[in-house]
């Protein structure tokens, strides 16, 4: 049986909303304080692939104290203006960087959010380790 998804967003006029969590909301629009719907979309992505690498470290016993994504996105100029290029870099501690990197390649194949964007864009990912 399918998984059900669902949000619940509001609006006043214009472009000035709140996207509502179990407990709590994030305000949605063109302020500073504001995501805006490209950064919704790029937390949603690493979102997806940070929860699908820990799942996968975890069934491997690997330990990942942190872990910090940095996304950079370039759209197209023609209308509609859809994603072209995506390149997440992605920094982890130092120690096991080729379970990290294999973990992270499957991680990949298995995030619904990176698989639905590759199909619209150029989608790349560099580990680095600190």
């Amino acid at each position: 049986m399918p998984t059900k998804v669902n949000a619940s967003l509001e609006f006043k006029a214009g472009f000035d909303g709140q996207l509502n969590l179990r407990n709590g909301s994030i305000g949605i629009g063109m302020a500073d304080d504001q995501a805006r719907p490209y950064d919704l979309l790029q937390g949603a992505l690493v979102s997806c692939l940070h929860s699908t690498f820990l799942d996968i470290l975890t069934k491997k016993r690997i330990p990942l104290p942190s872990a910090k994504y940095e996304v950079e996105g370039e759209k197209r100029d023609t209308v509609p203006t859809m994603l072209e290029r995506v390149h997440i870099i992605v920094t982890l501690p130092s120690g096991h960087e080729t379970e990290y990197a294999k973990a992270m390649e499957l991680a990949q194949k298995y995030c619904s959010v990176f698989n639905t964007l590759s199909h619209v864009a150029s989608m790349s990912l560099e580990i680095r380790t600190e």
